[in-house]
């Protein structure tokens, strides 16, 4: 899906440790070992008798996915997710995003957006995180940003209307910057109303479009 990477084991350190907890119990023997079996070895196929491999999968990468609520890191082995929403620290997002992306080439502030003035700041591949008052509040994505930076369901730039309108319910209109649509929390216009139209910009949270 992307192709932009980075060690997961350097983004991820806060959030995993808050996943982790200790314990002591008491352990009753299991079958396996009643039989006699080496429960190190791993589970055992009742038909065959050969081992069954255990859960082996480490993510040892991460990626970048857009999200109609933020954007989402996602464990290149595992598939695990991460979620940045909206409304998250931006100075930590952009440490999260660099880490993925690179060095942003450019940010500035912004102070003619309808909604109030942005935090505006652009990556390499043209992905465009937008914040206010120190939050995570928007991304958007231009006709020139990288089409391996999609969604989950692998919607970005250049995708067809009719793969946007198989992974989401759509809705197309008319507007002032386009061909517009609305796609649950995602945004975007298309090159024309027709059924071969392609997305050229798409965008969720609060961004700086001017109508």
């Amino acid at each position: 899906m992307l192709r932009s990477t980075c060690r997961l084991a350097a983004l991820l350190p806060l959030g995993l440790t808050l996943l982790l907890t200790t314990a002591a119990c008491t352990r009753t023997p299991n079958a396996a070992e009643v039989n006699g079996t080496d429960p190190a070895a791993g589970a055992v196929d009742p038909v065959s008798g050969d081992p069954i491999p255990g859960e082996q999968a480490e993510d040892t990468e991460t990626v970048l996915a857009l999200s109609g609520e933020g954007l989402r890191l996602v464990g290149d082995q595992t598939g695990s997710t991460t979620a940045l929403e909206f409304g998250t620290d931006m100075d930590f997002v952009e440490g999260v995003v660099t880490n993925v992306l690179g060095t942003p080439l450019e940010s500035g502030m912004n102070e003619e957006c309808g909604a109030g003035p942005q935090m505006v700041t652009q990556w390499p591949g043209g992905l465009v995180l937008h914040a206010a008052d120190g939050e995570f509040i928007g991304w958007s994505a231009r006709p020139y940003t990288d089409a391996n930076l999609t969604t989950m369901t692998g919607v970005g730039i250049g995708s067809t209307r009719g793969e946007l309108e198989s992974a989401y319910m759509v809705e197309v209109f008319e507007s002032s910057l386009g061909t517009e649509f609305s796609a649950g929390d995602l945004s975007g216009i298309l090159t024309a109303d027709a059924p071969d139209a392609l997305v050229e910009h798409l965008w969720a949270g609060t961004v700086c479009n001017f109508r």
